[in-house]
């Protein structure tokens, strides 16, 4: 009987319950955020490196090998740069050169001649 009373209270009691409110503020050093910036800045002109699957005279078969990329690696960067007299497609832009060749592993499978390109510089 005491168990039922104890019970009956708790389930009153809680319906009078509400889930707490409050403000958050984050203090955040200013040093850190021109931290953060830097970074970003030494990212966008970082060195990369990517994957060519193609290279041609062509401009149509560079298209068309670049939107076959794109169809078979979507989210991944793609671009056909004119390196006189060939247009070349390349895939992918890739921090290390480890993860480039686990990536390369991948291509290798639906473009046998890919090969990886060493330290692009971002434009």
């Amino acid at each position: 009987m005491k168990t039922l009373y104890t019970s009956i209270i708790c389930l009153t009691l809680s319906t009078f319950c509400f889930a707490q409110e409050g403000d958050v503020t984050i203090k955040q050093d200013k040093s850190l955020e021109k931290l953060l910036d830097l970074y970003t800045e030494i990212n966008k002109t970082s060195k990369y490196y990517t994957i060519q699957i193609h290279s041609s005279q062509s401009p149509s078969k560079a298209n068309s090998k670049k939107s076959e990329a794109q169809e078979s690696f979507t989210n991944w960067f793609s671009e056909i740069s004119f390196d006189q007299p060939n247009y070349k497609v390349r895939i992918g832009k890739f921090n290390t050169k480890f993860e480039a060749q686990q990536k390369l592993i991948e291509v290798h499978k639906k473009y046998p001649n890919a090969f990886l390109i060493a330290d692009q510089k971002e434009k």
